[in-house]
């Protein structure tokens, strides 16, 4: 398996449980805090490399100390990670205070993330992959419109599959016509709901997904939170329940489908299959603190789902945690 992210990549710092901050200058005592690779390239590429996978990822980081751990994280997770560094610049950056529930409030500073060029890519490590993962187009600034079409493009003509994720919670709908040239090399597109309600300005999910289909994505698999993720194409829009899980924090859980799903297609499983990895990827990732959590190796996840196969039927809806979501 052969997989290229490009996109957002992120040093998270993350504290729980917070249940709320401290007024003034006032001290909270807390159970853990963590530094992890995360973004929705950086923690899929994580998430990807310990499912079995080699990866090989491209963003744009600061020359800041910021970006030599996160490039540290990534490699100690066996990712290659070929980020550029962008000087004078910071790297993106996010802290989390997660609260008891695995709600996670965010404060973020975007720094090079919209600094990524052409030029930065390996285009050959691209045309020799099994599939091209975009995370967070709506994030990358000029790239996203310069670059991004041509490299879809070029994955496509070279037979690398393309999937894409957005990172930020609230997408603007100018996203659709910004990269309506990508949509017709976008094969599987994987937003959460709120995502793709915000980008259509449609409520309904399956109709939402469906008017992205019309504008030429392949399958857009919708991913819901504690309702699990819904799954459309042309012959199917088929619901996956999410699992029953004790929840400690959600951060990641998108990119834990995504890695879990983009596994499930290069070890050739039909689509509803690899939707339900992701599922199980997505509900380990829960269950730790930080995007890389949960997830230890491809064995012990496909060990999850074979034994959480009964939840993926009778669910109780009061224990469903918030995976899944982006």
């Amino acid at each position: 398996m052969k997989v290229v992210c490009v996109g957002a990549h992120i040093f998270d710092v993350l504290g729980h449980p917070v249940g709320e901050i401290p007024p003034g200058q006032g001290w909270l005592a807390l159970e853990q805090i963590r530094v992890t690779a995360a973004g929705t390239a950086g923690g899929t590429a994580v998430d990807l490399a310990k499912l079995g996978a080699e990866v090989i990822s491209f963003g744009a980081i600061g020359d800041d100390t910021a970006g030599r751990v996160l490039r540290l994280l990534l490699a100690e997770n066996g990712v290659d990670e070929r980020l550029a560094v962008k000087p004078g610049r910071a790297t993106p950056s996010t802290i989390l205070p997660i609260r008891p529930n695995g709600e996670r409030p965010s404060l973020h500073a975007s720094g090079a993330m919209d600094m990524l060029t052409a030029d930065d890519i390996d285009w050959d490590a691209v045309a020799e992959a099994d599939v091209l993962h975009i995370g967070g187009p709506d994030a990358l600034g000029d790239f996203s419109v310069d670059v991004l079409p041509r490299l879809l493009r070029f994955a496509r003509e070279h037979g690398t599959v393309t999937t894409m994720d957005f990172l930020r919670t609230s997408v603007s709908p100018e996203v659709v016509e910004l990269l309506r040239p990508c949509w017709a090399n976008t094969r599987y597109l994987l937003p959460n709901d709120d995502q793709i309600r915000a980008i259509t300005q449609i409520e309904d999910l399956r109709l939402a997904a469906r008017t992205m289909r019309a504008h030429g994505v392949g399958t857009v698999i919708v991913t819901r939170g504690g309702d699990g993720s819904l799954v459309v194409d042309e012959a199917l829009a088929e619901e996956i329940p999410a699992f029953r899980i004790p929840v400690v924090d959600t951060t990641g859980c998108g990119d834990g489908y995504t890695a879990g799903f983009i596994v499930g297609l290069c070890r050739n499983q039909d689509l509803l299959s690899s939707a339900r990895l992701g599922t199980a990827a997505s509900a380990l990732v829960a269950q730790g603190l930080g995007s890389d959590a949960g997830i230890v190796d491809l064995p012990r996840t496909l060990g999850f789902l074979s034994e959480r196969q009964t939840d993926l039927l009778h669910r109780n809806e009061e224990d469903i945690t918030d995976c899944g979501r982006a």
